[in-house]
């Protein structure tokens, strides 16, 4: 797909994550001066989950350049929602495989809560704070790109909200349909899709009143400087050596890092003969990677808010986050690099 070689590709997505851990380091100085203080980490993951997070589903769907715009106006509603059908069908088939598959290696842990949250951590990536960059990079910020990949997050927020509360919670009626279809994130991509497959009521994209666009705009480029400063304040509140020095905790990155995206990618190539070509729109071929992108991205950070929220472990799910997210820098570069030259 890229004609680029692997080395040049493999440094600048180095490049990309070495920038967004930089962003780390006001959250640990902060932390660390006392600056910030025990609700900062809270109060900042309210601000991604429900205020960037739903900004980034409107941005990806309702704001384009006119460019953009035109060529998705030309494009059949039925090639999209069947690309979007595709997509969508990978990403629950791909998270519920790794799901199977952590059960099987979890399958006699004695520990059962330690077993639930490696599982939590391995199955839901920070597709989106940390995803959506990787795929503007890329893809010189195609819009249809963009779009697969927040596909891929829906799936994520409905799995998310149902199969992570159960794993954080161990009580399957702690999942409630109601806490799903009111989340923030849901309605702001159900709001998304209806202006999208409306273009006519597609505020953002009326010419007197485009300057709106930079509400949701501003916010879901927020997302990953946020993200990353809440890794820092976390990173500051923790032990090096329950981080570093559990083997328990390299097995759950391991398994987010590495087995996830390679099951993601099999999954992905086993559904690329369906994807239309649509060479006159480029990046097509999104529809089976973008989910692989996610699911190559570090744990998600969601997996410590539901842990203080539903009395989990917070300590270790802190330390899983933590741990997968500072060896995402090295292995992420990799793993995307070799899904970018297939």
């Amino acid at each position: 797909m890229q004609t680029v070689s692997m080395g040049s590709m493999y440094l600048q997505i180095l490049i990309i994550m070495c920038a967004l851990v930089v962003f780390m380091v006001p959250g640990l100085i902060l932390r660390k001066c006392k600056m910030i203080g025990e609700g900062g980490t809270k109060t900042l993951s309210n601000i991604l989950l429900y205020v960037c997070q739903p900004a980034i589903s409107i941005n990806a769907f309702c704001v384009f350049s006119d460019a953009d715009w035109e060529m998705i106006q030309d494009m059949s509603r039925t090639r999209l929602l069947r690309n979007f059908g595709l997509c969508i069908a990978i990403s629950v088939i791909a998270c519920l495989a790794v799901f199977l598959v952590c059960k099987l290696i979890f399958i006699k842990w004695k520990n059962r809560d330690e077993a639930n949250i490696f599982t939590f951590v391995s199955v839901f990536s920070n597709c989106a704070f940390l995803g959506m960059p990787f795929i503007e990079v890329f893809t010189d910020d195609n819009a249809l790109a963009c779009m697969y990949l927040m596909v891929f997050n829906i799936v994520f927020l409905v799995l998310c909200w149902t199969l992570g509360v159960y794993l954080i919670t161990g009580d399957v009626h702690s999942m409630k349909a109601k806490k799903i279809l009111l989340h923030p994130s849901i309605i702001a991509s159900a709001v998304a899709l209806v202006l999208f497959f409306v273009p006519h009521a597609n505020f953002f994209m009326i010419d007197a009143v485009k300057d709106l666009q930079i509400i949701p705009k501003y916010l879901a480029y927020s997302a990953a400087p946020i993200s990353m400063i809440i890794v820092g304040i976390r990173l500051a509140d923790v032990k090096m050596r329950d981080v570093f020095c559990d083997a328990k905790i390299y097995l759950s990155s391991f398994l987010r890092l590495i087995v996830a995206p390679a099951i993601a990618l099999g999954i992905g190539l086993i559904f690329k003969g369906l994807v239309s070509p649509g060479v006159e729109y480029g990046y097509e071929e999104f529809v089976y990677l973008a989910p692989v992108i996610a699911m190559a991205m570090s744990p998600a950070s969601s997996v410590v808010a539901m842990a203080e929220s539903c009395d989990g472990n917070t300590n270790l799910a802190t330390c899983t986050f933590i741990n997968g997210t500072l060896l995402s820098v090295v292995v992420i570069p990799l793993t995307v690099s070799l899904v970018m030259l297939i």
